[in-house]
């Protein structure tokens, strides 16, 4: 059935994109007609098969698309079992756990579903991609390298189940967390040849150098990133962000470079927890820039006091009190980093950091999988 509704979403999407010339999807305003086409087909397809999964499934996500306030996925979905769930193949019932548990987003209803289509032995790599992700969000909350250990065998096992780069990635990343660099960096090389120049993989290989002690190999990769969206590839983690490569300078003693980076940041970001940026003017004697960012952000700070206590749109007292509390803490914990690093008590380290690639894991997704 699943390749019957394929055919039947591609003509729509042809006959869409020669209509309007631009993807299908794309706008929601042009696009709806087609969704309430594919609605009404896949409406006509489970009357004639009720107990379907492929029709259930689809229908579900097409009436995500239409953005329908009334229509509740859990439910929907979570009905379907309840009245076909004698009758449900456990491939089947493990595929609707795993579209339920992206649906409720790392939630613990995510991790209830995710173990019950572990428990039937899901055949989806979607389902031990998702628990890696699941896993790897809550190591990042709790820092506990237990939670680490378990995202990365998920992970391990979606990369035997289907080699891809999503799954490579994902895989190599938690090698790096793990500190495991020299393993990490194979895969981030072996996935290079396949995607050359993906700035992505450039900086993970340049993290892996500089933890590896490869100085100028790491110095060599990241000279080729650019910050922003890689204009080749279109996934979360082909986003890059200044600060990622800033921080790789920072890390290899590069200062001069790492000046001349922040530089052109300066003057639009928020910079009093900039630790590192105010170590390195005061180390390079750089100090009347110092001297002027210390006193800009005493000003924000006394401002934003100010404004705190002057503010009447509060709830009670007590919000305005929690808030006047929180702006001053924050100046005091500036003016003790300012002071730190003036008595030389203060040498801020760094952690270069990477993260999975964070992308839909919904067995039927039609956005993604159609």
């Amino acid at each position: 059935m699943l390749t019957e509704i394929k055919s039947y979403w591609h003509e729509l999407k042809i006959e869409y994109e020669k209509r309007y010339n631009k993807s299908f999807l794309s706008d929601f305003a042009t696009s709806k007609e087609y969704l309430e086409r594919m609605k009404s087909y896949l409406l006509e397809k489970q009357s004639e098969y009720p107990s379907d999964v492929d029709v259930v499934c689809t229908l579900a996500y097409v009436c995500v698309e239409l953005r329908d306030e009334e229509f509740d996925y859990i439910e929907f979905l979570q009905d379907f079992l309840n009245e076909f769930e004698k009758s449900l193949r456990d491939n089947d019932k493990a595929r609707i756990y795993t579209n339920l548990a992206f649906w409720e987003d790392f939630s613990k209803d995510s991790l209830m579903y995710f173990n019950k289509a572990k428990e039937l032995n899901s055949p989806f790599v979607e389902t031990y991609t998702g628990l890696g992700l699941y896993y790897f969000s809550e190591f990042e909350f709790s820092k506990d390298e237990k939670d680490l250990l378990i995202s990365h065998n998920y992970f391990k096992i979606a990369r035997e189940m289907n080699e891809n780069y999503i799954t490579s990635f994902n895989y190599a990343v938690s090698l790096f967390e793990l500190k495991e660099y020299e393993k990490a960096k194979v895969i981030f090389l072996s996935l290079l040849e396949i995607y050359p120049d993906r700035m992505r993989l450039l900086l993970c290989l340049a993290y892996c150098e500089v933890y590896l002690g490869n100085k100028t190999k790491a110095i060599s990769y990241v000279e080729k990133v650019k910050p922003g969206q890689d204009v080749n590839y279109d996934f979360n983690t082909d986003d890059i962000s200044e600060d990622q490569i800033i921080d790789v300078y920072y890390a290899l003693e590069e200062y001069d470079m790492f000046l001349n980076l922040c530089g052109d940041c300066v003057e639009y970001y928020y910079t009093a927890e900039w630790e590192e940026y105010f170590y390195v003017l005061w180390l390079k004697n750089q100090k009347e820039k110092f001297f002027s960012l210390k006193e800009k952000n005493r000003k924000y700070f006394e401002e934003a006091i100010e404004e705190a206590i002057a503010d009447e749109d509060y709830e009670s007292e007590k919000e305005k009190q929690e808030t006047i509390a929180s702006w001053e803490e924050d100046k005091r914990n500036f003016e003790e980093m300012i002071f730190s690093i003036k008595s030389g008590a203060l040498i801020p380290e760094i952690k270069l950091k990477l993260y999975p690639e964070y992308s839909c894991f919904m067995v039927d997704c039609v956005r993604h999988k159609f």
